[in-house]
């Protein structure tokens, strides 16, 4: 695994966030708030512009599901 998170676009983690079993509670402006399958006293909350989201938000979202960075990118690993 490199040592750094690759970068993503809202609409790719968005893509990630519902695989891995989150659903899209509500939107308030631009920040998407989103349920949290793994912890569930946990939101996962990003703001959605164009560009790509910053490295320290995607580790903050893997950290706020309690995921490892392996799990997180395995396209094979889902929520149960």
């Amino acid at each position: 695994m490199p040592s750094k998170y690759p970068v993503w676009s809202a609409l790719k983690l968005d893509k990630r966030l519902r695989e891995l079993g989150c659903k899209l509670i509500r939107k308030s402006g631009s920040h998407r708030h989103y349920s949290n399958p793994f912890q569930p006293e946990q939101l996962i909350t990003f703001a959605e512009h164009t560009g790509d989201i910053p490295r320290g938000i995607v580790e903050e979202i893997i950290k706020d599901l309690g995921l490892t960075r392996e799990q997180f990118y395995d396209p094979k690993f889902r929520h149960r």
